[in-house]
Order: C-alpha cells, then structure tokens, then sequence
C-alpha cells in the first residue's frame, strides 16, 4: 500500500504513477531502485531525474503591451491614460481594499491621510507602496497628509490638478 507522501508525489507529477516505492534492494547511487532497462529503451536510464521529459513547464514570459495599427501592421507603444481622480478620506484599514480596488480599475487616487492616526497613516502607506510596486506604477506626495497613488499609464492632466486643487487635495505648484 502506498503512503500518504508517495500518492501527493504522484499527485504533483514529481514521480511517475509506475514508478516503484520503496528502498529495499537499494543499489543506486541516486536513491530508489535501479533503473529497468528494456529492449527499446536499451541504454538509457528511466526514471532518473534527468531523463524525465516534460515535467518542467516555465511560465511563458508577457511581453509589455503594446497596440498594433489595424491596416499597417505596425506595433506601437500605448500612451497614458488620463482618467478622474478618485478622493479617498482613510478613517480606517478598510479604506486600503478601497484603494486596491480602484487602481485595479485603473483609476487614479488621493489618499487624504491629514486626519488620520500615525500608525494606520504608516500602514495604509506600506500597503500601496507594495501594490504599487506589484502593478507598476506611481505614488508621491502632492501636499501634507496626501498621496498620490497612480495605476500603470495611467497620468493628471491639468485640468484634473487643477480641479483637485480647487477641492483642497492637491498642494503642488505644476497645477498652472
């Protein structure tokens, strides 16, 4: 009877479901039974680790993306988005899902961090700066107490900054 272990190593694919268990009559360097030979596979060693073909799958590599004009065929890279900027007032961790959950959508956001406690301020910021990191794109201080969290291409234009400074929640000088 087979053990819990040697069914998961089946399970997985890092064992073959033929292969044989067990160590008694273990005269392989390489641990477990001797390979089998048989006629077709004369010379060659079955079930060694390196003569298993297939087991190993790398995940394919995303290129960045990138817009191809329909007629030309021609690849060309895509612009940044400009969008509405979301405000969001963190009065407790919960608001972080808030904020995940619109940069996920793709639009910008402005942590108003000004009423908030020293120690939710510290890890509402970890917790951008590492989704931040995890997508790609931007974060920076635009006043005391606000952040600017920025999805992947995503931009301000200056009508936005300027709305936002008319709303109070954006401090820089760039507005004109």
């Amino acid at each position: 009877m087979s053990s819990l272990f040697s069914k998961a190593l089946v399970y997985l694919g890092l064992v073959d479901e033929d292969h044989p268990q067990g160590n008694a009559g273990n005269d392989y360097p390489g641990g477990g039974p001797a390979p089998v030979e048989s006629p077709q596979t004369q010379g060659q060693v079955i079930g060694a680790r390196s003569g298993v073909e297939g087991r190993r799958v790398d995940p394919p590599t995303a290129p960045r993306p990138q817009a191809v004009d329909g007629g030309t065929g021609q690849v060309r890279p895509i612009l940044p988005v400009e969008a509405p900027t979301s405000i969001v007032v963190v009065e407790e961790f919960g608001d972080a899902k808030v904020l995940a959950d619109r940069v996920r959508d793709r639009t910008p956001v402005v942590l108003d961090l000004r009423d908030t406690e020293p120690d939710l301020v510290r890890r509402v910021i970890d917790f951008s700066s590492g989704l931040i990191y995890a997508l790609d794109g931007t974060m920076r201080r635009v006043g005391t107490g606000l952040v600017l969290v920025l999805p992947p291409r995503v931009s301000l234009s200056r009508d936005e900054k300027r709305r936002l400074a008319s709303a109070g929640v954006y401090e820089l000088d760039d507005v004109d």
